[in-house]
């Protein structure tokens, strides 16, 4: 069987008609026991072709790069480090120009969704650069190396892998040909399968979602997504916060979910350097300067970026280049 004609077959047989041969190939595979476990799995809940899903895993492969990158995240790196890849003169003028182009989408987003422009264009930039970065790795190839040759969150990313297989199922993609992070991530906002299939919209009501091409589902997903955990229009993100005594250290322990409200923290040695609603809750954390520390209070808007990636350099990221866009935009229409 030809290359085109073996994708067209397994995308057919995944979608769930049964090809004569390929479901008659000769021979059976051996698979590792956990993978075959996996396909029973696929077979009896969701009805996959058992043949097809052999052919597909029979081609997987660990992948060196995602070992090395799952082991060393660029979130990991010191604050001033990683503010230095990602707020940069190219994302912030790739997202004035993003923002220029797809004005009235991000308007539909912001009325509907209730998500500022600069935000959802912020993280479009952190993620892929505006769709120049989608990936390199096979993204089956990513998932199949973290969630079934690494222990360390195997179940995680074998659930993943699941999402994966009923994705490009109810869409008809070739499962050997998408690219996306070493974690499994697609498309310009970078979607894991979960979150594509859950939270990602069809923004531009053509009666598909799609995250590679579509602009418009893009912006509308993003802001889905963060309207989805809770952002709250209007409210800040972040401000730095000033410490004193010992007991602040208690609320850092505490962790970024905002639990304290202002009014509560104040006793304990915490308060925002700006004026804010007393009751607003809050939680503190610290970023890693050239020389020492500085501290800020993760506010609900910023706990929401984190769902999208659990860092909070992440997050501040988003935050500062998102200011940054802004900022010009701001300066290019007061010309």
């Amino acid at each position: 069987m030809r290359a085109a004609q073996f994708l067209i077959a397994i995308t057919t047989v995944l979608a769930g008609a049964a090809i004569p041969t390929l479901a008659q190939a000769p021979g059976k595979v051996q698979l590792k026991p956990d993978v075959e476990e996996f396909i029973g799995k696929m077979v009896e809940q969701h009805q996959f072709e058992e043949a097809a899903l052999r052919q597909v895993f029979a081609q997987l492969k660990v992948h060196d790069g995602v070992v090395k990158a799952i082991g060393a995240p660029s979130t990991a790196k010191p604050w001033h480090e990683f503010r230095n890849i990602f707020v940069t003169p190219t994302r912030i003028s790739g997202g004035l120009e993003f923002w220029q182009q797809h004005a009235d989408l991000l308007v539909r987003a912001r009325d509907i969704y209730g998500v500022p422009e600069e935000i959802i264009v912020s993280i479009i930039g952190v993620e892929t650069i505006y769709g120049r970065r989608l990936g390199s790795f096979r993204v089956i190839d990513a998932l199949y190396t973290l969630g079934f040759e690494m222990t360390e969150r195997a179940t995680f990313f074998r659930g993943e892998m699941e999402q994966f297989l009923l994705l490009v199922r109810e869409n008809a993609l070739d499962p050997l040909g998408i690219k996306g992070s070493f974690a499994g991530a697609m498309g310009m906002p970078q979607f894991i399968p979960t979150s594509y299939r859950r939270f990602a919209v069809d923004f531009d009501g053509d009666g598909k979602i799609n995250l590679w091409d579509s602009t418009a589902d893009v912006i509308g997903s993003v802001a889905h997504y963060l309207h989805h955990f809770g952002w709250v229009w209007g409210q800040p993100v972040t401000v730095p916060a000033r410490i004193g005594g010992t007991q602040f250290k208690e609320v850092l322990e505490a962790g970024l979910k905002p639990q304290l409200t202002l009014r509560e923290m104040q006793p304990k040695g915490v308060e925002a350097i700006e004026v804010l609603p007393p009751d607003l809750q809050a939680g503190l954390f610290t970023l890693d300067i050239e020389q020492g520390h500085e501290y800020w209070l993760a506010l609900n808007n910023f706990y929401v970026i984190t769902r999208y990636n659990r860092s909070k350099n992440y997050a501040m990221a988003v935050y500062q280049l998102a200011k940054a866009i802004a900022r010009e935009r701001g300066s290019v229409a007061s010309k």
